[in-house]
């Protein structure tokens, strides 16, 4: 398996290092990861505001072993770094910058070789993204 190190170096998106990784054999080639987000609307304003982020990762259609590490990264706030599957199921909490800023931020969840990515938007108190 190879493991390549890059920096996003777009200003606007999360500086440091991504892993990137190539499936090596038959087995990772059949792994999925999906994410979700709840709720998919943050307050931009409000740094105490937070996401649960579930990413559920599955090898065919069976969850993976229990304690299979996912990696978390966003493009604005914080999450959490990485989260150990239980029963096919990582958890992390996304939590706002609480700058103002309303936009629309990346989530991006990695397991072994596989990623998926899903969106949260940053909203003011009035709704306006």
């Amino acid at each position: 398996m190879r493991l390549t190190c890059f920096l996003i170096a777009m200003p606007f998106l999360l500086s440091g290092c991504a892993f990137s990784v190539a499936p090596t054999d038959s087995e990772e080639s059949t792994l999925t990861v999906d994410i979700s987000a709840y709720p998919t609307q943050l307050s931009a304003e409000d740094s105490s505001a937070t996401a649960e982020v579930w990413a559920t990762v599955l090898q065919g259609i069976n969850p993976v072993k229990d304690g299979t590490i996912v990696r978390f990264a966003t493009t604005a706030g914080e999450i959490t770094a990485e989260s150990q599957t239980q029963d096919g199921l990582a958890v992390a909490q996304l939590i706002s910058p609480g700058d103002g800023r309303p936009r629309r931020v990346a989530v991006v969840a990695q397991a072994l070789t596989i990623r998926d990515t899903f969106d949260v938007d940053l909203v003011l108190k009035d709704g306006g993204l």
